[in-house]
């Protein structure tokens, strides 16, 4: 009865639609990181598929060499890290209802310069936010660019996304040349480029989004924890619409901001999902797990876990990486099983499945030595 209670929670508080304006940002990170994209593909061991691919070299070629340094710019810096675009994910994943990419450019005109760069500092510094503020309070300096770029000039962000520390602060020191830049990088990028995708775009990710909204409705809560590896009980407080991305390609990247109607919540959700989090056969298996282990700090975290379960912000201070790179090192341990999620004391904490490691070092022993 309660497993059937939950599932019928799920099912009223999620939804699939596709989000034209989300699908405009998400293919402009995409093509600015690039190359980012397809050694992640190497890393899944997946191949991006060919629209992916078509897709990427014809911006290359459509876009004037100008405009790609302002896409690089403001896009370019690290595909999983939403850092001088994250404001663009506020205002259009604060809106409950899906928007196409013209009317979400029109309404961005009317945005303050100081909101868009106080977004900016939040993206590049949302996981090194006590640090930056030195005990000043976040929603006091809103808008005060001034200390805003003082703060940021003495404090280097993560590694991960270091470079973005000179952009930020090129954008504090001009804030309204910085909003017609990138105002005219989006009107650039949609006429040029977008506009000439669009309809293939949304065929594709709302045929896959057909696909997973089928597999959804006859099991929510396996949905939930096997193909988007959370918890639950996460969607249960607010409504959470699930935009199926063909531009994202893989990925799971929650967003949910408050609102002055209550919480919001956007799952951007990769077209290729499936295969990353799907069965995979024994030598593909032991590939991945001996890959998984390549990285010392995917090593690292697993011994991590083995002493106790951790939520991810204690997993990337004993790392010392960021919590978007946790999520992506914990990629590939969701892949092969090795690790689960649960929601404990309001945090998400991480688990480690030790038999799953014992059978994964049973198979690797069986393939290499057999």
């Amino acid at each position: 009865m309660q497993m059937q209670t939950l599932n019928e929670q799920l099912r009223h508080n999620i939804r699939f639609t596709y989000n034209e304006a989300l699908e405009l940002i998400v293919a402009m990170g995409m093509a600015a990181c690039g190359e980012q994209m397809y050694a992640m593909a190497q890393d899944y061991k997946i191949e991006i598929d060919s629209m992916a691919d078509s897709f990427y070299e014809d911006t290359k070629a459509r876009l004037s060499p100008h405009t790609l340094r302002e896409l690089q710019f403001f896009f370019g810096h690290n595909f999983l890290h939403k850092t001088l675009d994250f404001g663009f994910y506020v205002s259009i994943c604060s809106n409950p209802e899906p928007q196409t990419a013209e009317d979400w450019i029109r309404s961005l005109e009317t945005v303050p310069a100081e909101w868009m760069l106080t977004e900016m500092v939040f993206g590049v510094y949302h996981d090194k936010l006590e640090e930056l503020l030195q005990g000043r309070d976040w929603e006091a300096l809103k808008g005060n660019l001034s200390l805003l770029a003082a703060l940021v000039r003495d404090t280097p962000p993560h590694q991960e996304v270091l470079l973005t520390q000179e952009p930020l602060l090129e954008c504090l020191a001009h804030p309204e040349e910085c909003k017609l830049r990138y105002m005219q990088l989006l009107r650039r990028f949609y006429k040029d480029v977008f506009i000439h995708w669009k309809e293939q775009l949304k065929e594709r990710s709302e045929q896959a989004s057909d696909h997973y909204k089928t597999l959804f409705a006859a099991k929510p809560e396996q949905f939930i924890r096997e193909i988007h590896k959370n918890e639950p009980e996460i969607f249960l407080s607010f409504p959470t619409a699930f935009h199926v991305s063909q531009a994202s390609q893989v990925g799971n990247h929650f967003l949910n901001f408050t609102t002055a109607a209550g919480n919001v919540g956007w799952v951007i959700f990769g077209i290729h999902n499936e295969r990353v989090f799907g069965p995979a056969a024994d030598r593909e298996q032991t590939e991945l797990f001996l890959k998984a282990f390549s990285d010392k700090r995917r090593l690292d975290f697993v011994l991590l876990l083995k002493q106790r379960p951790h939520y991810g912000q204690e997993i990337a201070s004993a790392l010392g990486i960021t919590p978007a790179a946790v999520n992506y090192h914990s990629n590939f341990l969701f892949f092969l099983d090795l690790i689960s999620v649960k929601r404990e004391d309001h945090r998400m904490y991480y688990h480690l499945n030790v038999e799953r490691l014992r059978e994964l070092l049973a198979l690797t022993a069986k393939v290499m030595l057999d």
